[in-house]
């Protein structure tokens, strides 16, 4: 490998490191999200993919979630994709110390747009959350049953190394529903994605979910790892 190339590679995981060095002088909740998925191209147009997540809290020393996905994929054009999925998302919770059900079904659409080596994109999504008969927790701002997400994001391509930095800001806000503000939560994440081979990748990055409740502020540090097959 060239020094070049070892050189953008440190500088990229240097800005890694500041971008996440934000998190460490909090003194509220980290967690920890892992996950795995696999994803089957069926023709030009469209994919379908498979995920399983597991998530822990209280500064990785709990469960939090255990999370099962399938969703599907549609390329309308080159700069454009649509998509649809569910999720069985195993919440553990702290009255009754047991499992509650949610079943989340969304739609989304991600737009990109190439200048040069970077990509600039945009993901609206709109999520709706279905409960089993079980007291929920009241600090748990995941409770909204209709959702809005935007997230934006950025990513550099490095040239003749499959390694790719990015940073991507969240945006959560609640409809239909007559609680005030509607705006209730954020989330900044910077990251890494390295593909292996051509079937093979992985990911690892930093989220930083900012939330308020009743004027409240809380703040959860997570790190990420996950990893995919593509075919």
């Amino acid at each position: 490998m060239k020094n070049s190339q070892i050189s953008k590679i440190r500088l990229m995981l240097l800005f890694f490191l500041l971008c996440t060095g934000k998190g460490w002088a909090q003194n509220d909740d980290w967690g920890l999200w892992t996950n795995i998925g696999v994803e089957k191209q069926l023709s030009k147009k469209w994919s379908l993919g498979l995920g399983g997540e597991y998530r822990w809290k209280e500064d990785i020393t709990l469960t939090d979630q255990v999370r099962g996905s399938l969703d599907t994929e549609y390329k309308v054009w080159k700069f454009l994709k649509i998509g649809a999925g569910y999720e069985l998302i195993a919440d553990k919770k702290k009255k009754k110390d047991i499992f509650a059900y949610r079943h989340r079904f969304k739609i989304e659409a991600q737009a990109s747009y190439k200048i040069s080596r970077f990509t600039l994109s945009w993901r609206p999504r709109l999520q709706t959350t279905l409960y089993d008969n079980i007291e929920l927790d009241d600090d748990d701002l995941d409770n909204y049953k209709w959702v809005i997400r935007n997230r934006f994001g950025l990513k550099y391509n490095i040239p003749k190394i499959p390694l790719k930095p990015y940073i991507q800001f969240e945006t959560f806000n609640h409809i239909f529903s007559d609680i005030q503000p509607s705006y209730y939560k954020s989330r900044f994440s910077a990251g890494l994605e390295y593909s292996i081979t051509k079937h093979h990748g992985i990911d690892l990055s930093y989220k930083h979910d900012s939330e308020i409740l009743n004027d409240k502020k809380y703040t959860l540090n997570v790190i990420a790892a996950g990893y995919k097959f593509s075919f």
